[in-house]
């Protein structure tokens, strides 16, 4: 059994009918890891990097992040990196707050700089095509396994790119999957269950 994650499944091929696309919308969620019910969370039973429900605890709420300009969430990428008995992944989601009045510093900058959260952001590739899971490649998650923690948050008052708001990178390290998907029967149907968790549960 723990030799299966070292066999690939599948040819690695150009999709020619639904070519991947580079670039993430402006719109994505974030969420205090520990407001997530872990012990409720359902996995796709066949497709181990698929969350078909990711269910809050009582009274919790996720919260929208919005990055306006024509390259939102810069510097969001996955990273593997060597470990000495297993590979793992490195996760980093960067975005722009654009704002810096006492309640951003305060209900925002402030946790952030010692909490741990779960970011939920759309690419723009979102295979919409695919036969059978249109769209399952659009909502993607990070900081599920091992929580999202600041990396950087920094406030430049003369910085062009956030306009006297926050830079905000932050990073999780060490998650076992490469990529993990928030995707339930397709593509409307994922969107609204998204959009429920902004949403007291």
């Amino acid at each position: 059994m723990g030799i299966c994650d070292k066999l690939i499944k599948q040819d690695i091929i150009v999709n020619c009918d639904n070519p991947v696309v580079a670039g993430i919308e402006a719109n994505g969620v974030i969420v205090n890891r520990l407001d997530i019910n872990i012990a409720a969370v359902v996995f796709d039973g066949t497709r181990k990097n698929v969350i078909k429900t990711l269910p809050l605890k009582p009274g919790k709420k996720a919260y929208r992040i919005y990055v306006p300009g024509p390259t939102p969430f810069n510097n969001t990428a996955t990273t593997m990196e060597q470990g000495a008995n297993r590979n793992t992944f490195t996760n980093d989601v960067g975005f722009v707050v654009l704002d810096n009045d006492p309640d951003v510093c305060e209900n925002i900058i402030d946790p952030m700089a010692n909490g741990e959260f779960v970011v939920i952001y759309e690419n723009r590739f979102k295979n919409l095509q695919k036969a059978g899971t249109p769209g399952d490649s659009a909502f993607q998650i990070a900081g599920y396994y091992q929580g999202l923690r600041a990396e950087t948050l920094e406030n430049n008052k003369y910085s062009e790119e956030t306009e006297g708001g926050w830079n905000v990178l932050l990073k999780e390290t060490r998650s076992p999957k490469s990529g993990l998907f928030l995707y339930n029967t397709d593509y409307e149907t994922t969107r609204t269950q998204l959009e429920t968790l902004t949403n007291p549960a």
